[in-house]
């Protein structure tokens, strides 16, 4: 269970509610699609803070409005690109058996975004 694999305390949620979770939340995942067809963010601006980590799972646009409110609010971020090319890597090194070239797949994939 994921809980117990990130440790006691941790917290999983939808929307709802967010507002009063965030304040003292260390991690936001936006697995959603919102910010992927427009300029759109599932997550308020003043509701970010410098002590946050998010990752958004959306890789096109790989700067989602999410990830430069996070920022600009001095938050750590990571792009759905990463996710995706370590989704590459993991099935790579599955089906051949080797080890996966993974700097010159993210360099591909960044390329094609």
């Amino acid at each position: 269970d994921l809980a117990d694999a990130v440790g006691e305390g941790t917290t999983a949620g939808g929307l709802d509610g967010l507002a009063d979770r965030l304040p003292d939340a260390e991690l936001l995942v936006n697995a959603t699609s919102v910010g992927m067809d427009d300029d759109t963010t599932p997550v308020p601006a003043d509701h970010l803070h410098g002590g946050l980590a998010v990752l958004d799972a959306v890789y096109s646009p790989v700067e989602t409005r999410l990830l430069r409110d996070a920022a600009a609010a001095g938050a750590t971020t990571v792009d759905g690109a990463w996710m995706l090319l370590y989704q590459g890597v993991e099935a790579f090194e599955t089906w051949t058996g080797r080890e996966a070239p993974v700097a010159a797949m993210n360099r591909a994939l960044r390329s094609r975004l």
